[in-house]
């Protein structure tokens, strides 16, 4: 009966098979806590949620060590969600009976310290060279989209060509495919320019004049997915992985393609983008994921704004 409703709660909630597969990975320590415990989903009450978080920090990994404290917010994460898809069929969801303040406390503490990856200019004109070079068209594109957008490698290979709009010089992109369901819409440039209207950097200037020519063209040129069907995707995946690897190993610049997710983020809120408005671009559940990952990017905002005053 388990194996059954995690699979329908997985097929469900994730669209691409490795989210799917590390969502059933998270989801075995569920299973491996109810046979521990000798007891059914459909048994579990607060008390047992509340004495899962000892439980899975006795625990060890693969590896033989024991599971790390982002890792432990996932899984409870994963499984809070499930029982939220199990109301639906008439199953007690245990977590609505636990007080915010006692739920706050089953999560292992974030670290606060986390900075997003920012490349500098230079950086920049290596990374997008080098791909230029040695990656193909549509590598070269998804990586161009997710660095003038923010978006995720799933959003990005399934964007649809119906979804990209050119609305008075500014290229619009609806995100349709987004984590958590949460549609957005995605303006597709970097924030380059400074209060006063000056360019901070001529490469992303072009880089973002670059994007914006290359996924017109790509519209005109395709069908539904911009990057082709589920097989075509797949193999893109897997060689956008491959040629940032290779990208990082060769020039020793540490990226993944959440790096260029990371990078928006930052350069935006350095451009003094309002939060919230950072936080819907990256189609964040609330500002406060925004606020906690760029702690320290908008602290040196905060520092630079007070002293241009005092």
């Amino acid at each position: 009966m388990l194996d059954d409703l995690i699979e329908q709660f997985v097929e469900l909630n994730y669209d691409t098979e490795a989210s799917k597969e590390n969502a059933r990975c998270r989801l075995v320590w569920l299973k491996r806590y109810l046979k521990d415990i000798g007891k059914d989903i459909t048994e579990m009450g607060k008390k047992e949620i509340i004495a899962f978080k000892p439980w899975i920090k006795k625990q060890k990994g693969r590896h033989g060590k024991h599971l790390k404290a982002s890792y432990i917010r996932m899984i409870i994460s994963t499984i809070k969600c499930m029982f939220e898809f199990l109301e639906t069929l008439d199953i007690d969801n245990p977590f609505k009976e636990i007080p915010s303040r006692v739920l706050k406390r089953l999560k292992p503490e974030a670290k606060k310290d986390r900075v997003p990856r920012e490349f500098s200019s230079e950086e920049i004109k290596k990374i997008f060279d080098w791909l230029q070079d040695r990656a193909d068209e549509d590598a070269y594109l998804a990586c161009l989209i997710s660095f003038a957008t923010g978006t995720r490698l799933a959003e990005t290979l399934k964007i649809k060509a119906k979804n990209i709009r050119n609305r008075e010089g500014h290229v619009v992109i609806f995100i349709r495919h987004a984590k958590g369901f949460r549609e957005r819409a995605c303006i597709l440039g970097v924030p380059v320019k400074k209060p006063n209207g000056v360019v901070s950097s001529k490469v992303i200037k072009r880089l973002n004049e670059e994007v914006k020519r290359k996924v017109l063209e790509k519209k005109k040129a395709v069908e539904g997915y911009l990057f082709g069907d589920e097989m075509e995707r797949r193999r893109l995946r897997y060689r956008i992985q491959k040629d940032l690897q290779r990208l990082s190993n060769e020039e020793d610049i540490d990226i993944h393609f959440h790096s260029f997710r990371a990078n928006y983020g930052a350069k935006a809120l350095r451009a003094r983008i309002p939060l919230e408005y950072v936080s819907k671009q990256l189609g964040h559940k609330t500002t406060k994921t925004t606020e906690t990952y760029y702690a320290r990017v908008k602290d040196e905002f905060t520092l630079s704004f007070m002293k241009d005053r005092i």
